[in-house]
């Protein structure tokens, strides 16, 4: 029986003889989760050099423009493109530090006229015997020794050399005579979240906590600070102000698919934003689908009122309450763990960027601190409403001690549009998996059905006898295939129950359209196991 294969390029009524075939490349189309997934990363840059005098030193600002988002090959790379020290830069570094090959953009989002964040250690009296300052800045410990007979100037200076020769820091510092000033390397009111932990450690290790008070070190020198903001033991920067606008950022980033944004922001009116435009990208006819991540270190009350107010499936508010690492890297973090799981501290999960419905309870984050007072580390109590909330609590890790993991990774949608309580969207995993389905059937049907023509079902249910004609039922039936494979892929569930709801029709109005309705249960993770232990003799 004669074929219908048509040969591309090799007209059917060519005479002249020979050996003719046509190489087709691309085969079969790639299914959405074997493509790799994107981590932008967006705050302030490093706009213009920062210098000082003493100590001296100079950090360079970034090559990059603002709003031009831009691949970053390692974080040395966004170093250089954003400078050492800024929010994208140390967001990159978070991000690498749980995904090493993450596929990783960045895009800065112009500092605003504002002032910088910083705050002050004064030191008095000198030395009369040896200790250790111990300083802590966006979760780096720095030891600086002290000997008998320094004065309050050479301990500042030394202090102040110290945070310098750390230049990946968020901070820059300077001394006159005794007194240590740390100061913010990014302008605007995100600069006090950034944490400052001074103490004296004896020589047997001993920590005394420096505070808004005179302290007395074992050898005399007393310090105290000054210009912070101080919560419950907590002591941070202060100072910094007049915030950012994203609004420029979100136009360069319009017209392009990034998996996970994470972002610096964390302020009602920029969160809102971020949250419209990937909304709207998500929308019919632009399928550019992705999910934002946020996070905020204030109270458990204020950060609910972040989460609610947003109540967005696509978004992502991450609470670690008085976190001693800056919360934008936060945010990169948990952003990364998402996608790639915690196999880079030994950890056991998956990540969405091989499964799209991992489970991410308990996922380890490699660079996030624990708070290290117990009274500021969230209850059982906190979690639970956090998570009724729209909050994705952090807590301490027993498998990874110091450090922060996901409890449980949701998203800020908990209310429905009349105010009521709906956790139909709670976990992240709900959007990643139907985000998946949707990324994979738009591939699959364009390749399956490209160049073909509509025909409408015969009455008995025959296919039709034409080449290259297909009709609703031929689509319908492909679709049902497609989500046989998601649940034998473990991303969802329930495919045969929920079949009858699947529907294909020709439109009616617009002639060469079909229109569908897929139904798609994601995999339930396992969050909870509950039981009675009963004594039966």
């Amino acid at each position: 029986m004669p074929g219908t294969i048509t040969v591309q390029g090799l007209a059917s009524s060519r005479k002249t003889p020979g050996i003719f075939l046509a190489v087709l490349l691309g085969g079969t189309p790639t299914s959405a989760g074997a493509v790799p997934k994107k981590i932008l990363v967006a705050g302030n840059k490093i706009t213009s050099d920062l210098t000082g005098a003493a100590p001296a030193f100079t950090v360079t600002a970034g090559t990059q423009g603002n709003a031009a988002p831009v691949f970053l090959p390692s974080a040395d790379d966004a170093a250089t493109l954003f400078g050492r020290g800024s929010e994208v830069h140390r967001m990159a570094l978070a991000a690498f530090r749980q995904y090493p090959d993450a596929l990783v953009y960045g895009c800065a989002v112009a500092e605003s006229a504002g002032a910088r964040a910083d705050a002050v250690l004064t030191f008095a009296t000198s030395a009369t015997a040896a200790f250790t300052v111990r300083l802590t800045v966006g979760g780096k410990v720095i030891d600086v020794a002290v000997a008998s007979g320094d004065s309050v100037t050479t301990i500042a200076t030394n202090c102040a050399s110290a945070i310098l020769d750390e230049p990946d820091l968020p901070v820059t510092a300077q001394f006159v005579l005794g007194v240590l000033t740390v100061t913010a390397k990014c302008i605007g009111p995100r600069g006090n979240d950034l944490t400052l932990r001074a103490q004296f450690v004896n020589s047997a290790g001993v920590e005394t906590e420096i505070t808004t008070g005179v302290v007395t070190s074992p050898g005399a020198t007393t310090g105290q600070l000054s210009s912070v903001a101080t919560v419950e033991s907590t002591y941070f920067l202060d100072g910094g102000t007049t915030a950012d606008d994203v609004t420029a950022a979100l136009a360069a980033l319009a017209a392009t698919k990034y998996d996970r944004q994470a972002w610096a922001h964390r302020d009602a009116t920029n969160v809102d934003l971020i949250a419209a435009q990937v909304d709207s990208m998500a929308g019919v006819t632009t399928q550019l689908r992705q999910q934002f991540t946020y996070g905020t270190r204030a109270t458990y009350a204020t950060a609910v009122t972040l989460a609610t107010g947003r109540n967005d499936s696509r978004g992502q508010c991450v609470w670690h309450y008085n976190s001693p690492t800056p919360m934008e890297e936060a945010a990169a973090q948990v952003a990364a763990g998402r996608l790639i799981g915690d196999g880079i501290v030994a950890g056991i999960h998956v990540g969405e960027a091989s499964r799209p419905s991992a489970n991410l309870d308990g996922v380890m984050l490699s660079a996030v601190r624990a708070q290290p007072f117990v009274a500021e580390q969230p209850t059982s109590t906190e979690i639970e409403n956090a998570l009724n909330n729209g909050l994705t609590p952090l807590q301490p890790s027993s498998a990874n001690p110091g450090f922060a993991e996901i409890v449980r990774s949701i998203t800020t949608r908990s209310l429905d549009g009349g105010g009521s309580n709906n956790y139909s969207v709670i976990d992240t995993s709900t959007v990643t998996v139907c985000d998946y389905v949707a990324d994979d059937l738009q591939q699959d049907l364009a390749a399956t059905f490209a160049a073909k023509n509509l025909a409408a079902d015969t009455s008995d249910g025959s296919p039709p006898t034409a080449a290259n004609v297909v009709t609703p039922s031929m689509v319908k039936a492909r679709i049902a295939y497609k989500l046989g494979l998601y649940e034998e892929e473990g991303n969802t569930r329930d495919a045969a129950v929920n079949m009858p709801l699947l529907a294909v029709v020709e439109s009616g109005a617009s002639p060469g359209r079909v229109d569908c309705e897929i139904p798609v249960e994601p995999a339930t993770p396992l969050h909870i196991i509950g039981g009675n232990v009963r004594q039966v003799a």
